[in-house]
């Protein structure tokens, strides 16, 4: 499997979130909203596979959002920060309940709603947004996951309570997990040498 990064600078999230934003403006109507991918990825912990499957009744309006995980089979009920539920409830406004909340242009025909996108149409278009923010390293589904991780720490220090969010086993998974112990390598890293003294 390969390793994905964080998006680790909150400017080039910005950058991120207009590029989303100038997609949704331009799309056609019923397009899958970028921008909302960004805002439920960034800001829930779950991964990509788990909340494309949202309705809208299961986001809009909601303080917080439940759901059985479909990597570990567990119940999940994850807070929607004040911020998000805002962005969500301005994104899906309109929609009817019904209606996935991120939902493709294929049509199911046994209930006549659009079927959600698929993880891969989700890693295209984070890809996309990165790749158009000019991000080299590597993206990909886990990256949005990642990400709220990677800032979740740096903003509290808080690593038992990240560890129980993502349901990790112990605190090393979860530095790993979300690029810390990586970044601290390469720090130090950068202090060390062992050239000459002209070197």
């Amino acid at each position: 499997m390969k390793v994905v990064q964080p998006i680790r600078n909150p400017e080039v999230l910005e950058v991120c979130y207009d590029i989303a934003r100038a997609h949704d403006r331009r799309a056609r109507k019923g397009s899958v909203s970028w921008e909302l991918i960004l805002v439920v990825g960034l800001n829930t912990s779950l991964r990509v596979s788990d909340f494309t499957r949202f309705r809208v009744r299961d986001l809009r309006g909601r303080e917080y959002a439940q759901l059985q995980t479909k990597k570990t089979g567990k119940e999940a009920r994850i807070l929607i920060n004040p911020a998000a539920r805002k962005e969500i409830n301005r994104l899906l406004s309109g929609r009817p309940t019904e209606e996935y909340a991120f939902q493709s242009r294929e049509r199911d025909p046994s209930t006549k709603l659009m079927r959600p996108i698929t993880r891969q149409r989700a890693y295209q278009i984070i890809n996309r947004i990165a790749r158009q923010a000019g991000i080299e390293e590597r993206i990909g589904c886990h990256t949005l996951r990642k990400t709220f991780g990677y800032h979740y720490y740096k903003m509290t220090g808080d690593v038992v309570s990240l560890q129980r969010i993502l349901g990790h086993s112990n605190r090393r998974d979860t530095l790993v997990y979300i690029g810390v112990i990586q970044e601290e390598i390469d720090e130090s890293l950068k202090k060390f040498k062992l050239v000459g003294r002209r070197g």
